[in-house]
């Protein structure tokens, strides 16, 4: 009888022992796992944001809950991210807001820390000059920092997706 609750034992401390580690990484590698994804999507110009909060000016932060998103790939932007605040000129009916296609001018990158990638470019969407500033950690979580000549500003905060 104690010979089966020792191998009951054994073969549940090595089944425990297998799904606790989920995928065979230390703590450690999987950090530095996800900060090789993300400096990789820096390096490439291809990366994309979801965004989980928006903080307009002089507004109270809001959870967002629909899949809204900043996409960089290469020398474009798709942005679909949801807008509050006030416009100045805009087309009747808002225009497209934050959720448009377009070329991106004047892109650089810093990094102002050992954990911090700080992002600025321009784009021109036909209805508005738009100013992105993003800083993107290297846990994937990123900060988004819009200046619209035509809208007041906004800002974002998310995480890098990796497929």
């Amino acid at each position: 009888m104690n010979r089966i609750y020792l191998i009951l034992f054994a073969t549940l401390t090595v089944l425990f022992t297998a799904c606790g580690t989920g995928n065979g990484l230390t703590k450690a590698e999987r950090e530095a796992q996800v900060t090789r994804q993300v400096q990789e999507g820096l390096d490439t110009r291809h990366y994309t944001i979801a965004v989980d909060w928006m903080k307009p000016l002089g507004g109270m932060a809001r959870h967002v809950t629909s899949n809204y998103e900043l996409k960089v790939n290469g020398d474009e932007v798709d942005s679909y991210l949801p807008y509050v605040g006030e416009a100045y000129r805009v087309p009747y009916g808002g225009g497209k807001g934050l959720n448009f296609k377009g070329k991106i001018e004047n892109y650089t990158i810093t990094y102002p820390t050992s954990n911090r990638s700080h992002i600025e470019f321009m784009v021109n969407n036909g209805e508005d000059v738009y100013y992105f500033r993003i800083d993107v950690f290297n846990n994937g979580k990123s900060i988004i920092d819009i200046i619209a000549q035509e809208r007041d500003a906004i800002s974002f905060d998310g995480e890098m997706k990796f497929d």
